[in-house]
């Protein structure tokens, strides 16, 4: 399902499919900072638009304390629950990456294409 404004919504959701096909990720989302879904590619039922503002409060916290340790730059939030991990990227100063990953995900692919993910994700 794409929330996006953008007239490329429909280039996006298949970036996301592949990304996270690739990483063998349980969901996938692309927001703005103020947690307003751009695109998504999810397949579990959970209040997505909550979600999201949860995410980018998390986000908005960690740049936060990266400021206050002496202007540090924010790289990523890894929360790890009991069966899911969840990561999030920041992608440009207005939007940011959440992914879903389980126990089977591809976590170092991600890692290693992360610089390239958001560069693609940015172009859209």
């Amino acid at each position: 399902m794409n929330h996006s404004k953008s007239n490329n919504f429909n280039e996006l959701f298949p970036l996301l499919t592949e990304i996270k096909n690739k990483g063998n990720l349980d969901e996938i989302i692309f927001a703005y900072r103020d947690g307003e879904l751009i695109s998504e590619n999810i397949e579990t039922e959970f209040d997505r638009k909550k979600f999201a503002s949860m995410c980018a409060t998390v986000l908005e916290s960690a740049v936060g304390i990266g400021e206050t340790l002496g202007n540090q730059k924010f790289k990523k939030v890894i929360a790890e629950l009991e069966e899911k991990t969840i990561l999030i990227f920041e992608c440009d100063i207005s939007t940011f990456l959440i992914l879903i990953l389980n126990r089977d995900s591809n976590i170092s692919f991600i890692i290693s294409k992360l610089e390239e993910i958001i560069q693609k994700v940015n172009k859209m």
